[in-house]
């Protein structure tokens, strides 16, 4: 079947970024995707295609991962938000609904409380934001998801495309992979929680071990306007292995939303 996606890029002084983007409706506020740590918008492929099914989407690799190129350290979620605003203008964009995984669910927080009056909705799937254990205390719950998850369908996803794309991050990325990695096992943005705006959904897997349902349960309490819902399913990056429940789950409160 022919992709709904098409490849763009847009030039920035400093920074190409690389997305993803299906037809743009002028009748749909976009769904502007971020992806997770040390990888890019290639794991989320199926996800992407049945969301576009149904609303427009825009996906962008975050700036210095895979094919959006920038040669210097970016240090903060503040950083990230700045690329993607810059991004953002360019593209016009007047409103959207914001979907972060992950790394992607930090960025999210903060670049919904910078433009909150472009912001539709939040949608953070088993987001960092709250401060994890540390590098020592997170590699076996990481080797623990990563083991089972090799049990799991989509073969080409776990043996392919995941490592393929994190390789390539490690070998000429390899600054800010770890950079990324220290920003979202340690920063802290609780603070801007209570600041979001926007109607928000927090998705997470139940047997997250990466960012522990507590970490949700916090962040619900928190956010004014929230909503969590658990699945039994996967761990931390259950959506990439069970699309179709995951794109229903975001569509459904987007669909809500929009009815009002």
């Amino acid at each position: 079947m022919k992709s709904q996606l098409t490849n763009h890029r847009v030039d920035l002084q400093d920074c190409t970024i690389f997305y993803q983007q299906s037809k743009l409706e002028s009748s749909s506020i976009p769904i502007l995707l971020l992806h997770g740590w040390g990888i890019s918008t290639e794991p989320y492929q199926e996800v992407l295609e049945l969301l576009a099914q149904h609303h427009t989407i825009i996906a962008p690799d975050l700036p210095s991962f895979r094919r959006s190129n920038y040669s210097g350290l970016i240090s903060d979620y503040v950083s990230y938000s700045k690329f993607l605003l810059r991004f953002l203008s360019v593209l016009d964009l007047q409103q959207f609904h914001l979907v972060g995984h992950s790394f992607g669910g930090g960025i999210a927080i903060t670049l919904s409380t910078l433009v909150p009056e472009k912001v539709r909705s939040v949608i953070l799937i088993d987001s960092t934001g709250i401060p994890t254990p540390s590098i020592l205390e997170m590699i076996p719950r990481r080797a623990i998801e990563m083991t089972v998850q090799l049990f799991l369908p989509r073969s080409r996803l776990k043996l392919v495309d995941i490592p393929l794309v994190f390789s390539y991050n490690l070998l000429f990325n390899t600054k800010n992979l770890i950079q990324g990695l220290l920003i979202s096992l340690y920063e802290d943005i609780s603070y801007l929680l209570p600041e979001i705006q926007a109607p928000c959904l927090l998705l997470w897997s139940e047997k997250d071990l990466t960012t522990p349902l507590s970490n949700a349960q916090k962040m619900a309490a928190i956010i004014p306007d929230s909503k969590l819902i658990t699945v039994e399913e996967g761990f931390h990056e259950w959506g990439l292995w069970y699309p179709e429940k995951f794109t229903s789950l975001i569509l459904d409160f987007i669909c809500q939303l929009e009815q009002y």
